[in-house]
């Protein structure tokens, strides 16, 4: 289970990274 909620928040991150992103 903490496998999967560790690979949420590195989506999560991701994502933001990509909004980020002009």
């Amino acid at each position: 289970m903490e496998a999967i909620i560790l690979a949420g928040g590195f989506g999560t991150r991701l994502k933001e990274k990509i909004n980020y992103l002009p």
